[in-house]
């Protein structure tokens, strides 16, 4: 029992320290390079790089921000597809009578603004990417005292289901 705690307390350790030296090692890294860079004088005008595109994220290179722009229209174009064809949308409107003797009008549709697309490169081999496309399918309902009232109404969401479809892309090749 004593070994287990033992190896129990020896990992959070190095769960706890590793990091830091880590940081420490890279900080000593920079240090001579900053030396260097001190004989500057400071009164001179610093040469600083140019700023990232604001719609690029800080994480990604040029590359991968490529196939997060090319991933976001191809499953974009996905989910008005499935939309329209494969969970209904508002064309497969459904229509029956309650028993309080009002109407009730639902669909499935994908809530199209909460799409969130994330790409990264694949872990095994980085001349390929991987795309997540995460979307709620949400039920919209409307009630009317007739089945075109219900029809015309205004529809609110009743019932989500989060869901994710996983794509996977050659660099400059298309998505499947």
């Amino acid at each position: 029992m004593r070994r287990k705690a033992f190896l129990s307390a020896l990992a959070l350790f190095a769960c706890l320290i590793l990091p830091c030296a880590a940081s420490a090692a890279e900080s000593e890294q920079q240090q001579p390079l900053l030396a260097s860079l001190g004989d500057q004088d400071a009164s001179a005008p610093q040469a600083t790089a140019p700023a990232a595109p604001v719609d690029t994220p800080l994480y990604m290179d040029k590359d991968l921000a490529r196939e997060h722009e090319r991933f976001s229209n191809f499953a974009h174009m996905q989910v008005e597809r499935m939309n329209a064809n494969i969970i209904g949308g508002r064309q497969h409107m459904q229509v029956h009578k309650g028993s309080d003797g009002l109407y009730h009008a639902s669909y499935r549709a994908i809530d199209l603004p909460g799409v969130v697309c994330q790409v990264r490169r694949s872990e095994s081999n980085p001349s390929f990417y991987v795309g997540n496309l995460i979307y709620k399918e949400q039920v919209l309902e409307s009630v009317g005292r007739s089945a075109d009232d219900c029809r015309k109404g205004h529809f609110a969401p009743v019932s989500e289901r989060a869901s994710r479809l996983i794509y996977t892309s050659k660099r400059g090749g298309g998505w499947n």
